[in-house]
């Protein structure tokens, strides 16, 4: 582990922190909706509790933190399901249905000394300030905030077989009728996903997968946020990740990721490894990422609820 995270993490920890709103709206060009330095004070609280696997005592610590934050954002039903532990808030929307919003908090197992800074952390920053930055009510459908468990498979088990435990309890739930704080799948108009969005280098193709209209309605908003070119560009392979069973459920789904972390070809050096500490995020990543989705994520619709 590099000798100077711990400093950096004392570092973040004092930042002037702005107090937890209830939430604003996009109005208008420009307009700095989103606050990288309150996101990056989150990525350094998590960073600070250490190893966080699905099932350890830090995975608990990490669950208290994140309802803390959600309830201190004043979201409504904040609660954890079980036995998988996903964190879960709604913020009330004008339309019909629900988009969910959602990011992994575990960490990978086995990797003595591995603090996810970025694979974790900073997904889950990103999702905490936006339910303290997007609009109350939503003008669109209900926001459902998803801070999902046990999305790392564990040990050498292939992911396809062991991960996203978290997300596809999730979708199980809502597929059978809407239980322990997921909503009726009926009603889930589409899913958005941040994981690894905090690299210095940010870049996030377009993951395979993933809906090119969401994509395109992001890419478009980070534009509108910088003026400039935004880093929602190209394309990528299909990533197996939380949107899946989200996609496989038929809904919509955007896996917003970087994920080449680190040189090298993908996944990229630093990637479950010791490496991926608090000095590589980068509150500009964060912000480049949370201006486009303060913005986008209030204008996704559908003309009416899947069938």
């Amino acid at each position: 582990m590099r000798r100077s995270w711990p400093r950096l993490i004392a570092a973040a920890l004092v930042l002037a922190a702005a107090s937890a709103g209830c939430g604003g709206g996009p109005d208008g060009d420009g307009a700095d909706l989103f606050d990288a330095e309150r996101a990056m004070r989150d990525v350094a609280a998590q960073v600070q509790i250490g190893p966080r696997p699905a099932g350890s005592d830090a995975s608990r610590e990490e669950v208290r933190f994140i309802a803390r934050r959600l309830r201190d954002a004043g979201l409504e039903e904040v609660r954890v399901q079980a036995p998988d532990a996903n964190v879960l808030g709604t913020i009330p929307g004008e339309e019909e249905g629900a988009v969910v919003i959602g990011a992994h908090h575990d960490t990978k197992d086995e990797i003595p000394g591995f603090v996810g800074a970025n694979d974790g952390a900073s997904g889950v920053a990103v999702v905490l300030e936006l339910a303290r930055s997007l609009p109350r009510p939503n003008p669109g459908p209900a926001i459902h905030l998803a801070l999902f468990d046990a999305e790392e498979a564990r040990g050498d088990r292939p992911f396809q077989r062991d991960g996203a435990r978290g997300s596809r309890q999730y979708v199980a739930y809502a597929g059978n009728g809407g239980r322990q704080g997921s909503p009726p799948l009926e009603r889930v108009r589409a899913m958005v996903l941040f994981d690894l969005v905090g690299d210095c280098d940010l870049q996030i193709p377009r993951e395979a997968g993933s809906d090119p209209g969401l994509y395109a309605l992001f890419a478009e908003a980070a534009e509108e946020a910088s003026g400039q070119r935004s880093p929602f560009a190209g394309e990528t392979a299909p990533i197996s990740d939380d949107h899946v069973p989200f996609r496989e459920a038929g809904v919509p789904a955007l896996d917003v990721i970087d994920f080449t972390f680190g040189p090298g070809a993908s996944p990229g050096a630093y990637w479950h490894t010791i490496e991926d500490t608090l000095e590589r995020v980068c509150p500009e990543s964060l912000d480049a990422v949370g201006e486009a989705a303060v913005r986008a994520i209030p204008r996704i619709r559908r003309t009416e609820p899947r069938a």
